[in-house]
């Protein structure tokens, strides 16, 4: 059995993101009274994915190789334009969901998919606090669990 400070680094970030959307299963389905297990497909949410895997992967490599490694160099650009990524890619989305809405809207006959677009526009879908909560939560799953022992 490994110990824990032994465990691989991609091992550690596939932790982390299981972790991360068993919290996002359980956030859901208590404030929808049901389970949703349809939230475990999806990146966004509280936390977002992806801000919770590269935010792990940052912190283990260098607490295992240290700042001044090529290694944690690449980590910190990875996650910096996997981040700004993730808050650019919310942004442009409601924009879509604005714009589609407003189309739907126009037209008499769209009857029951103004509902449905209208969910759409729910601004729990990307927001802003999920990508922080998937940075501290990964950072703190890679604090957590990814430094080597001695």
């Amino acid at each position: 059995m490994l110990g824990q400070g032994s465990w691989p680094v991609w091992l550690l970030v596939i932790l982390s993101g299981l972790a991360g959307q068993m919290i996002k299963l359980l956030v859901y389905s208590v404030l929808n009274r049901h389970l949703m297990l349809a939230v475990l497909a999806r990146s966004f949410g509280l936390p977002s994915l992806q801000a919770n895997i590269l935010s792990c992967l940052l912190v283990v490599v260098v607490m295992r190789s240290g700042w001044a490694t090529s290694a944690a160099g690449f980590a910190l650009v990875f996650a910096v334009i996997g981040i700004h990524d993730r808050v650019k890619l919310r942004l442009a989305s409601e924009r879509q969901r604005e714009a589609v809405f407003h189309l739907v809207a126009s037209l008499p006959e769209a009857g029951h998919f103004q509902q449905r677009v209208a969910d759409y526009l729910d601004p729990r879908t990307h927001h802003p606090v999920h990508v922080v909560s998937g940075v501290a939560f990964g950072g703190l799953f890679g604090l957590a669990f990814g430094s080597l022992p001695g």
